[in-house]
């Protein structure tokens, strides 16, 4: 039986990182939108050699550095404009990596929005990571607005773990206490995730934050 065009679209987002569909209060949030759809050509250029190694950094850092540097001097904010601007998790998590390593602040609204709606999946990462290395009073409060609400919604299974890292790395940092405002919630809502711990999800984000410092070095 042919699909419809309701059905097709649905297959299309699914394809793009859309694997749950839900309401939040963040629905009213505009999220940067391509005019035009980004070409095969752009695709192979920036974002295949490097999205796949964005799903924990500290894993592939050594093939992250090699092809970020190859491209890196090619990236400007119109290329990761792009990149957000385009429904796909690997486009978009692309974006906010170069969006960290390249010091462009200038998304931070853009990203935060983007975390704040979570409308695809494995992207949430890239997002606390460019988050945590703005490391300013926005990015702190995008933050905390996004456990604020997705640490009371435990059927999510979000990128809860990440944010909360990043939260904890910035209190380190900062000399600040933002973490303790979310440790109830964060037990509530890993009752029914025996593998979801606290003090690992904290290492680990630190563990790739680290790695994202690193490339940057590398590469600047």
């Amino acid at each position: 039986m042919e699909m419809n065009e309701n059905e097709k679209q649905k297959l299309i987002n699914h394809i793009a990182g859309q694997t749950i569909v839900h309401k939040n209060p963040f629905d009213h949030l505009e999220t940067p939108k391509n005019h035009k759809q980004i070409d095969q050509n752009f695709r192979n250029k920036f974002i295949i050699p490097i999205y796949m190694n964005l799903l924990g950094i500290s894993q592939y850092e050594e093939k992250l550095k090699t092809e970020t540097e190859k491209i890196i001097h090619k990236v400007d904010k119109n290329v990761v404009s792009q990149m957000l601007g385009d429904f796909n998790w690997r486009t978009r998590s692309t974006g906010a990596f170069f969006s960290a390593i390249k010091d462009y602040v200038d998304f931070q609204d853009s990203i935060g929005i983007l975390l704040l709606k979570s409308e695809v999946t494995y992207a949430g990462e890239s997002y606390c990571l460019a988050m945590a290395e703005f490391n300013n009073t926005k990015s702190i409060k995008l933050l905390n607005e996004y456990l604020d609400y997705y640490l009371t919604k435990p059927e999510l299974w979000f990128d809860q773990d990440q944010a909360i890292g990043a939260i904890a790395y910035l209190d380190k940092v900062n000399k600040t206490n933002e973490l303790e405002k979310h440790k109830s919630k964060w037990t509530e809502f890993v009752v029914n995730k025996p593998n979801w711990d606290l003090n690992k999800s904290i290492e680990w984000f630190e563990k790739n934050l680290n790695c994202l410092k690193e490339i940057k070095k590398y590469v600047s």
